[in-house]
């Protein structure tokens, strides 16, 4: 069965507290229904003091889904986790785990964004100290208290450099990359194998299939939706001059950039259909119905083409 995520992140333009209330909602019930018509995930992230009310806390975020659902799995990716302390992660974790049975994966990085440090009074220079301070408290509560999922929750190390590696193999924990990055999985492995460790590596394909939207004329949905996608890429893309994950673009300005790029991309089904049916191992299929705070209709269009159409086809 083909993996299909929904990707949230609850962000729009102005950041209204009743604009945020009608995302939340939609979200919810898109990954409710969605539940029912074949998705298989939902993935959240975490960001502070963009004043866009991007998601904040994605253990609660992901606890919200888990409870409105019994077989999705929400992925956390990834929780900024040096401004977290380390035994209130572990307890949330852990309390999420037990209600969902297991359903909660949670990336731990160190995040890119000072302005996130400083407003939560940590120091930004001690962020790798931190993580791994962090990792191990976790690592430690979970061991004394247990937890549904065993030895403990499903939790990976996130990032995009050889640091990244050593840390996760340092722990003997699942690496997840934040792109294509062969030479730095072939790293964690051989750490992984010096150590006796099984490696486990979650890596996006060489081929960047983008944050997929689904309408039945793109060039119209360009036209008319765009600004939205072209909101949250320029807003993104505004945070750092450096590459930072798939849909980091830094610099974009323009739809026609963001087109450009591939990493938001809005396809008829029949396009989706073909190019799936086309890959060798076409990996998971990410659609960001509410990107830039789409309208609910609209995202539910594109979600509904998705399952009524797109899916069956693939079955």
């Amino acid at each position: 069965m083909q993996t299909t995520v929904l990707r949230f992140n609850f962000a729009s333009p102005q950041g209204n507290p009743r604009t945020q209330s009608k995302l939340l909602s939609a979200a919810l019930e898109l990954a409710q229904w969605g539940e029912s018509k074949g998705i298989t995930a939902v993935s959240v992230d975490e960001h502070h003091v963009t004043g866009h009310g991007w998601s904040s806390n994605p253990i609660l975020a992901a606890s919200m889904f888990l409870a409105r659902t019994s077989k999705l799995v929400v992925g956390v990716d990834c929780a900024l986790g040096p401004l977290w302390h380390p035994v209130r992660m572990a307890e949330d974790i852990a309390l999420v785990d037990n209600m969902s049975r297991g359903r909660l994966f949670t990336t731990v990085g160190l995040g890119y964004r000072e302005c996130e440090y400083e407003a939560l009074g940590v120091d930004f220079s001690r962020r790798g100290k931190l993580l791994d301070d962090l990792i191990t408290r976790m690592l430690a509560v979970w061991a004394e208290n247990g937890t549904w999922t065993r030895p403990h929750p499903m939790l990976f190390v996130g990032g995009g450099v050889q640091a990244t590696a050593q840390r996760a193999a340092r722990f003997g924990l699942p690496l997840s990359l934040v792109d294509y990055l062969p030479e730095v999985a072939d790293h964690y492995r051989e750490l992984c194998a010096a150590k006796g460790v099984t490696p486990f590596v979650m890596m996006p394909g060489e081929v960047n299939r983008g944050m997929i939207y689904l309408h039945d004329d793109p060039d119209k949905a360009w036209a008319e939706l765009g600004e939205h996608i072209l909101w949250e890429a320029v807003t993104y893309g505004g945070w750092s001059v450096e590459r930072r994950s798939l849909m980091h673009i830094p610099g974009v300005q323009t739809i026609d950039e963001v087109r450009a790029s591939g990493k938001y991309r809005i396809l008829t089904p029949d396009e989706l259909i073909a190019e799936v049916r086309a890959a060798d191992g076409y990996g998971p299929l990410v659609m960001h119905p509410l990107v830039g705070g789409m309208p609910v209709e609209a995202a539910w269009k594109s979600v509904e083409l998705l399952t009524d159409q797109v899916l069956p086809a693939l079955t």
